[in-house]
């Protein structure tokens, strides 16, 4: 078990940096469901297409992709040693055994990903080869989201037969999950499943392939942007605390990869940027004394990259503020630029965003100027949206402030 786990981490770590060097345009990475079980049905034509998988899966949920995977594999003992590190699960693709049926079932009921490739084998990534229905009857008994994937350039990385990794680009596209059937019998429905399948990959290897121009990088960062955002914010508690085990070095770790790889075809992007410079304020929480100031003053360069080309950009003032309230004096911290810059955020954020509000009452109340902080506060608890992930600490925040005002008051 030992050997095993060994081999996993230096093959994915190998993997890891093999991908960073050849991967280009992403596409709908935001369709990967962030928690539960899901089968996700992608083309194959290279065994790159398992490093493609794995980095991209783990760098949205931070948990393995299980492959199904076909028997012969797991018949010599290098295969079968490298198939295992994978996370294979062997498989007669004809006729899949009890044991098989059982791993798939302890998969999907840990919340994990189970990759089925529908074609069953490579192919010559040209032409997809015909799809085996057996392979989605997994998500129909499981009742898991099926989501497709369209891979363009791993057969060129990894052709059949090559022992040695060629330095071009791999284009991705994942779809929406693919609708059920609800009626009619287990085989029908996973026959139907199979041809919806078939369709959305065949329109999503378009897409990749259509993506490699770099038409849409712009389009496809801001996406991107918005992913990382919701990635590290579902990694706070309702009080706006790091929750518990969220975020650590390995997590932060995964979203700076995924935003390096958003940053390839759109490197000055300000929403990625933004988010790339919110990793690191993140790191410097966690760093050890004689590291916060490198990081410090990491994340005040990149936040002022930003407002150089969006001098109105609401994360970039928000994150200055952040920065210039908790820094002391001596390194340039000040109280009253931090409410410049979140009355800045503010003014850009849209309806019912009361991040930067919250913040200015905070940086209000440290500046003792009590009036305007209870006025700040009064604002979250009346503009706060009740259904927000966030509202919860918001509301409490600036509910114990204004209590307390009372109490002084009285």
């Amino acid at each position: 078990m030992e050997a095993r786990t060994a081999i996993r981490a230096l093959t994915f770590t190998w993997g890891e940096r093999q991908v960073l060097k050849r991967m280009g345009s992403i596409e709908g990475l935001e369709n990967i469901p962030a928690s539960g079980p899901f089968v996700l049905a992608p083309n194959h034509s290279s065994y790159f297409d398992h490093y493609v998988v794995e980095f991209l899966v783990n760098a949205v949920r931070g948990n393995p992709t299980w492959f199904l995977t076909k028997a012969e594999s797991f018949e010599r003992p290098l295969s079968r040693v490298w198939t295992e590190a994978w996370y294979g699960i062997p498989v007669d693709r004809d006729r899949p055994s009890p044991t098989t049926i059982r791993e798939v079932q302890r998969v999907l009921s840990h919340g994990h990903c189970l990759c089925v490739y529908p074609e069953g084998t490579r192919g010559d990534g040209v032409e997809l080869l015909p799809f085996k229905a057996g392979a989605f009857r997994f998500a129909l008994s499981a009742g898991v989201p099926v989501v497709p994937l369209g891979m363009v350039g791993t057969s060129s990385v990894l052709p059949r037969g090559a022992r040695r990794l060629r330095n071009t680009q791999v284009h991705v596209a994942f779809g929406r999950p693919l609708e059920q059937a609800t009626e009619g019998t287990k085989q029908a429905r996973s026959e139907q499943l199979a041809i919806s399948s078939r369709e959305a990959i065949e329109e999503l290897i378009g897409r990749a392939a259509a993506n490699a121009s770099g038409a849409r990088d712009t389009e496809l960062a801001a996406r991107g942007a918005a992913l990382v955002d919701a990635l590290i914010t579902d990694g706070f508690d309702t009080a706006g605390r790091l929750a518990a085990g969220r975020l650590a070095a390995g997590t932060r770790r995964r979203l700076t990869y995924l935003t390096a790889l958003y940053r390839r075809t759109a490197p000055d992007h300000p929403d990625l940027n933004a988010q790339r410079v919110r990793l690191l304020g993140l790191s410097a929480l966690e760093a050890p004394l004689p590291l916060k100031l490198g990081y410090a003053m990491q994340v005040r360069r990149g936040a002022e990259h930003v407002l150089t080309s969006v001098p109105t950009h609401k994360d970039a003032h928000y994150l200055m503020g952040r920065w210039h309230l908790g820094s002391p004096g001596l390194l340039g911290g000040s109280t009253s630029a931090a409410i410049q810059h979140f009355q800045a955020s503010d003014a850009s954020s849209p309806e019912g965003d009361t991040r930067a509000v919250a913040a200015l009452g905070d940086a209000l109340a440290a500046a003792g100027r009590d009036a305007e902080a209870g006025e700040a506060y009064r604002r979250v608890l009346a503009e706060t949206p009740e259904d927000h992930a966030r509202a919860a600490g918001r509301i409490m925040r600036a509910t114990e402030y204004l209590d307390r005002a009372k109490e002084l008051v009285a």
